[in-house]
């Protein structure tokens, strides 16, 4: 067994359309932030099904459930193509699918986010680093195998800027809303489509935010790291982004926006750390995620490659 020192960054995302700032709400969320507990439950799984762990590893990790179930899925990469993993938790945890998503180049599935039953993840040419796709999938029937996205978003062009290593998605205001990381997360690009015609639309993008030349001013500290997970929610309709990685600190962020001339304008300012203790091998720079349900944060984190039993770190409020 394995103990890493391993830090987790939040970044809160308050919305108001043409209204003040909440400072009650902002410090809810940090209260309930700082209730999680740094030391995780421990959660094992069997596996039996055959994973290309060659040139890559586990990116992000989602717990989903529905009338079938319990489940945990995490997104992969390889050498030679992109896939989800499907965990059905019970008395006994096991990976009941492995899915390949798409073939090389577009072998790098990131970090992701599951919104009700859609799940929605950037999957990239981690070569080339000049192409990606978003996709979302309908994960309704978490037995069976993933079919093709019902709706796709392109990147191309400019190197580094046309990846997407992590992806969020929440509802707002009757708006499917995506954030795409680039690489390392120096770029934060928003999309937006209706929500009821999630399935087979183009999402436009809407606001995009240069983590480089933004103001730091007022910030906690000025430091920006490479975040391998973004998760997106919309609480009490304030818009709070999550993200994970491997870093110096456990960061807080607030993103503060407004529309103006019906366009929905992005800022940020970080106001909090955390740290988190991962152990069996678990890491939130191979896969984590975040899920925000009854007022409450739960915090996973698992290991670069599934083996015949793998373990999950789940990090949860007091």
């Amino acid at each position: 067994m394995t103990l890493n020192n391993l830090h987790f960054f939040i970044t809160l995302i308050l919305t108001s359309i043409f209204s003040n700032y909440s400072e009650t709400g902002k410090s809810d969320i940090i209260s309930e932030f700082n209730r999680i507990e740094t030391t995780p439950e421990i959660l094992n799984f069997s596996n039996k099904f055959e994973i290309n762990n060659t040139d890559g590893h586990l990116q992000g990790i989602q717990e989903f459930e529905n009338e079938h179930g319990k489940y945990v899925f995490m997104t992969g990469s390889s050498d030679l193509y992109s896939y989800c993993s499907v965990v059905k938790l019970g008395n006994e945890n096991k990976v009941v699918s492995i899915n390949k998503l798409m073939e090389k180049p577009f072998k790098h599935a990131g970090g992701f986010q599951i919104f009700q039953n859609y799940l929605a993840v950037g999957i990239e040419d981690n070569s080339a680093k000049n192409k990606s796709k978003v996709c979302i999938y309908d994960i309704s029937e978490p037995e069976n195998p993933l079919a093709k996205p019902i709706a796709i978003s392109e990147r191309n062009g400019e190197p580094l800027r046309s990846t997407a290593g992590c992806v969020g998605i929440t509802k707002y205001k009757n708006k499917a809303l995506i954030v795409v990381g680039d690489w390392d997360s120096k770029n934060l690009d928003f999309y937006s489509v209706d929500f009821d015609e999630i399935n087979n639309s183009a999402f436009k993008k809407i606001s995009s935010i240069d983590t480089e030349s933004i103001s730091k001013k007022d910030w906690i500290n000025i430091e920006w790291h490479s975040y391998q997970n973004i998760n997106l929610f919309n609480i009490d309709e304030k818009l709070y982004l999550i993200g994970l990685g491997q870093t110096k600190n456990q960061i807080i962020l607030l993103i503060y926006t407004q529309l103006q001339r019906y366009q929905m304008i992005f800022f940020c300012k970080k106001i909090a750390t955390k740290t988190f203790n991962c152990t069996n091998d678990c890491s939130f720079k191979a896969g984590a995620g975040i899920e925000y349900a009854n007022e409450k944060f739960k915090v996973f984190a698992c290991a670069y490659n599934i083996k015949s039993i793998s373990y999950l770190n789940v990090f949860q409020s007091k």
